[in-house]
């Protein structure tokens, strides 16, 4: 009997992460350490937010401003919407955290300490990951409450088809952001909606999450109900069972319906129906789907950053 080959994915990859927050300026200052600035800015007009669906209508005006890598496209969108607290991914279901590309974790985090931590939180020190030494992380807090995880890829990690550090070009030390984290009360119920948008190869194992275990208090060696899911373009979801009576649904901005802080990422999805862009794909975790053609205009991300 021939075992038969995991789908080939249809959507993919990953293309940025947007930020709802009552200032962007301090997210400008922290984000600077880390090598992201600014890349353009305007305000969201009232197609877009109408494309995005009613959750986004009131973002119609708000000021939004786009952080990109040196000589790369945005990696992040900041909608500044009045009176929006931040919000502790890790006590909320909904998006836990951004992974993104980096080319020396331990540089960077030099440099966050020669400035006094940079207006980060460095909720774990930059070490190898257990049982793969050839990835190398750290994981930080965001000023909005958003979580970071910066990774160093120093060689293939099958069957994860991910991107590696060394092809980053020589003037960039952070790359694309490649995995988004999700933290839900339904491992299979968030694996069923990403089957429906074309998802590739499903894995399901239980681990232990240390920035969870630490957050809400459980032994170190607590492992929790984890599954990835394989996108086109060297990009995954992780996504993070959490049944646990500390965790709150996730707290919306004022006058919508969607999360503070992290509210969604976005990726490339040409083959779904994107009327709303913006779907729930899980409580709290909302994605937009962007077609790969004739992309939505407005305040779209700036060419190159």
């Amino acid at each position: 009997m021939i075992a038969s080959s995991p789908p080939s994915p249809s959507a993919g990859p990953l293309l940025h992460a947007t930020l709802l927050v009552a200032d962007a300026a301090p997210l400008v200052a922290a984000y600077a350490h880390l090598g992201l600035a600014a890349a353009g800015e305007g305000r969201v007009d009232a197609a877009e937010s109408a494309a995005w669906g009613p959750a986004a209508a009131a973002l119609a005006g708000c000021r939004s401003l786009w952080l990109a890598p040196v000589g790369a496209a945005p990696l992040l969108r900041l909608i500044e919407v009045p009176g929006t607290p931040p919000r502790p991914t890790r006590r909320e279901h909904g998006w836990l955290a951004l992974e993104i590309l980096v080319r020396d974790v331990d540089a960077i985090a030099a440099r966050l300490a020669a400035a006094g931590g940079g207006g980060v939180e460095r909720v774990g020190p930059p070490a190898d990951l257990d049982g793969s030494p050839a990835i190398r992380a750290m994981q930080l807090g965001g000023p909005a409450g958003e979580m970071l995880y910066l990774t160093q890829v120093k060689a293939p990690v099958p069957p994860f088809a991910i991107p590696l550090s060394s092809a980053l070009p020589p003037q960039q030390d952070l790359g694309a952001l490649f995995i988004a984290v999700l933290s839900t009360p339904s491992r299979e119920a968030t694996l069923a909606a990403c089957a429906a948008l074309g998802a590739g190869a499903m894995l399901r194992f239980d681990t232990r999450i240390t920035v969870l275990n630490r957050a809400l208090g459980r032994p170190r060696e607590t492992r929790w109900p984890v599954a990835t899911v394989q996108w086109a373009g060297d990009s995954l979801f992780e996504i993070d069972e959490v049944v646990a009576a500390e965790l709150r649904p996730a707290s919306p901005a004022p006058g919508l319906g969607l999360p503070t802080g992290l509210a969604w990422v976005t990726m490339q999805a040409p083959g779904v129906e994107t009327a709303p862009a913006l779907r729930e794909l899980s409580p709290g975790a909302w994605l937009e789907c962007e077609p790969a053609a004739n992309p939505r205009t407005g305040s779209a991300p700036p060419a190159g950053g």
